[in-house]
């Protein structure tokens, strides 16, 4: 089994299980869309190009229900679809459709064309025409029971009209329209309270409430547009005939249905959806193009996830066009200095957005943006949108050309900006407030020390408060216990859940505190890579301090760990050695325990031994190979020392075999070792 492969599934699948967590339970998504769909993309695409492992398809969709709503096993699972980005994939999809069916290409395949609603997918059952139930779809086999919320949006009927069947699970999306999304965020920014990213994450919060007296304020709408479970005394043929008898039954469907019954009537049908986007008042994320006919939906049948006899088509972003009002400055945890774009507001990809990220002076000079510019923004792979290119055909003879500051917006110390590289810093690290709320948000981050209820807003008032300015100060917060219930505004099970989960993360693995301390270029990877090699972090400590001195043994023996460069080095070398750090890290070491990293008990020929690799290897690629050797219990370096146990050498080896032999270091070729791994694994 390949483990680079391996791993980076499972890497993708953790990301992919958290922002579907955060989408579907939390309606509060990290990242947009368009980008969720590529990091689905290339999971999927790994394991088409690799079918031995295809025991990890994703089998379900969406997440884990809400614990505040009784659970509900749908009786046919509410499956996803698989996306297309192009007419190309459609397509494919047609050709898969035709010869999965064993059809002639003269045989006239009929599809329904509709807009796919960005909203929150609903089954609806009706016994005797009466509203029994209303079920989210959950993750797909298990969803949760909101028939009381449901039950108060005018669309959808308590009671069944003319002729229905005794029993029927209609499904649907349940939707806000953008004039009644933006009437409720305007209400909330009235009453101080969460302004939605966009309609969807309102409808589904709408629905997801506990007191229905709030869903009931809130203006939800609904279509209908598929089916679950019905009993033998429905009856329909097609998709449009589907539609036709929910409309009948006192349903509402979209009026901007459309049967094709070629490639070309749905190329004509995305042109004039995609035309009219904007004027419609309600958001889509794509289209959908479905089998019509009931029969063949039938024979086509579903994959583990989706239906084979459906597609989704997704858009491209959307560009639109709004004035640059200003450039302010944000100091970010690392000194980093980023200018954002402060924008007439507009909608663009079902969000109001007021900021861009400009990225950086030199972005700036090249796109040749100013102030008072008419710019032209999409919102695909970033949550801030992005600035695509300047009008210039529109620009004012006033506009203003932008500057960097000399000084931080932050602490007035000078700026910095090293040749070559793009970004400006504030060198004043700790002493700089902006850089020490951006640590402090850092530290208590999800994979970091991970403190649940201690969010970006708090730790921005807690610092405007005195209550807390260094990292040492979050594990005394129980001493302001009074002061955060009146100046925070928390209540008093706020207060006392926060003190809890701060107890509860005074001990932390030596790899993720390295990475909470926000060292610049030491994330995740790197700081894994680190307590790996020097095994505790009292001798991590001991050998930065001795590192200090780059002709010293200790920044030799850092620079040769494997991903850890000789930029890397000197960053993590400042750091444990400038006196302003070392006094909050000291007061911190006060209130935590560290847990130094445990090795898997793993007993090989290469079980803590030095490895280099050097060449081209045949067998494996370079990750692979690094990845193998650090399950046997090696430490993978990039540098031939003294301290090198073995040199492992594939095709056209470069200097590092040289100096192997100068210091008679054992050189063992890709062959021998490959060998060694299999007599070993089995």
């Amino acid at each position: 089994m390949n483990i680079e492969i391996l791993n980076k599934l499972n890497l993708l699948k953790d990301k992919i299980n958290y922002h579907n967590y955060r989408y579907h339970t939390k309606d509060d998504p990290e990242i947009s869309d368009f980008e969720f769909d590529e990091l689905c993309k290339q999971y999927d695409d790994i394991i088409s190009s690799n079918p031995e492992f295809n025991f990890l398809e994703r089998k379900t969709v969406g997440d884990e229900i809400s614990k505040n709503f009784e659970k509900y096993y749908h009786h046919k699972p509410m499956v996803s679809l698989v996306n297309a980005f192009s007419f190309k994939d459609i397509n494919d999809f047609i050709e898969r459709t035709y010869k999965f069916l064993s059809l002639n290409k003269e045989f006239l395949l009929e599809y329904t064309c509709e807009p796919k609603i960005d909203g929150l997918s609903i089954s609806l059952q009706y016994l005797n025409g009466n509203l029994l139930n209303a079920v989210t779809r959950g993750d797909g086999n298990v969803g949760e029971i909101v028939t009381e919320n449901v039950k108060t949006i005018s669309d959808i009927p308590h009671k069944l009209i003319g002729k229905y069947p005794q029993f029927i699970e209609i499904r649907g999306e349940i939707f806000m329209k953008k004039s009644h999304f933006e009437q409720l965020n305007k209400t909330q920014i009235e009453n101080n309270s969460k302004i939605f990213a966009n309609s969807r994450n309102a409808a589904a919060g709408s629905i997801r409430q506990k007191d229905v007296n709030i869903t009931k304020q809130r203006k939800l709408n609904f279509f209908a547009f598929t089916i679950g479970k019905y009993t033998e005394d429905f009856k329909f043929e097609t998709q449009v005939d589907l539609l036709k008898r929910f409309k009948e039954m006192g349903l509402i469907t979209n009026e901007e249905n459309y049967l094709a019954r070629n490639i070309n009537n749905i190329k004509e049908f995305y042109e004039k959806i995609l035309s009219k986007r904007n004027d419609l008042d309600y958001e889509i994320d794509g289209l959908v193009y479905k089998v019509n006919s009931k029969t063949l939906q039938e024979r086509l049948g579903n994959l583990a996830r989706a239906p084979r006899w459906a597609i989704a088509h997704k858009l491209p972003a959307e560009i639109v066009e709004t004035t640059l009002v200003n450039i302010e400055t944000q100091v970010g945890r690392t000194g980093a200095l980023t200018p954002v774009g402060k924008l007439k507001p507009i909608r663009v990809g079902g969000v109001l957005v007021s900021n861009v990220s400009l990225h950086n002076e030199d972005e700036i000079l090249r796109k040749d943006i100013r102030i008072g510019d008419i710019i032209k923004i999409q919102r695909a792979g970033d949550v801030i949108p992005q600035v695509v290119g300047v009008v210039k055909e529109k620009r004012i003879k006033d506009s203003i050309v932008y500057c960097a500051p000399k000084h931080c917006p932050s602490c007035n110390s000078i700026t910095f900006k090293p040749h070559g590289e793009a970004v400006r810093r504030c060198l004043s690290g700790i002493n700089c407030p902006a850089q020490t709320v951006e640590k402090l948000k850092h530290f208590v981050s999800k994979n970091a020390f991970n403190i649940d209820g201690l969010g970006e807003k708090l730790i921005e008032i807690l610092f405007n408060e005195d209550i807390i300015k260094d990292f040492a100060d979050i594990f005394a917060v129980e001493k302001h216990k009074d002061k955060l219930e009146k100046i925070v505004g928390l209540g008093t099970l706020s207060v006392s859940n926060l003190l809890n989960s701060i107890e509860s993360k005074r001990k932390i693995t030596f790899e993720k505190l390295i990475y909470a301390l926000g060292i610049r270029q030491v994330g995740e990877t790197n700081s894994k890579l680190l307590a790996l090699h020097y095994n505790t972090f009292e001798n991590f400590r001991i050998e930065m301090v001795k590192a200090e001195d780059k002709t010293s043994k200790s920044f030799q023996a850092l620079v040769s760990i494997d991903q850890i460069g000789e930029s890397i080095a000197e960053d993590l070398v400042l750091y444990f050695n400038t006196n302003s750090n070392l006094i909050v890290f000291d007061k911190l070491l006060n209130c935590i325990t560290i847990e130094n990293i445990k090795r898997k008990s793993v007993v090989s020929p290469y079980t803590d031994k030095v490895i280099v690799l050097t060449g081209t290897l045949n067998s494996m690629s370079r990750s692979e190979a690094k990845q193998t050797l650090q399950n046997l219990g090696a430490k993978v370096s990039s540098t031939v020392s003294k301290k090198t146990d073995f040199l492992i050498i594939g095709d056209q080896p470069g200097s590092k075999a040289k100096k192997a032999k100068e210091l008679n270091i054992p050189i063992v070729s890709e062959k021998e070792w490959v060998g060694i791994v299999q007599k070993f694994n089995d």
